[in-house]
């Protein structure tokens, strides 16, 4: 059962940071798992979840530079 938003928001207080580490880690581990019969992108969010909720993938924040904006 992958775990609850509570859960994941003492990772992260930004959902969104949370919803695009998954995101990207849910594709990466769905490029290597197409080719197989019982693929399915809804196990692969599920493991990302579990992933960040272990602390196995980190959320990275990039410092803003007020110079380039």
């Amino acid at each position: 059962m992958p775990p609850s938003l509570k859960d994941l928001m003492e990772i992260s207080d930004s959902k969104y940071a949370i919803v695009v580490a998954v995101a990207k880690r849910a594709r990466s581990l769905s490029e290597g798992k197409r080719k197989d019969e019982d693929w399915r992108l809804s196990s692969m969010v599920t493991t990302a979840l579990e992933e960040l909720h272990e602390g196995k993938i980190k959320i990275a924040y990039k410092k803003r530079n007020p110079a380039n904006e």
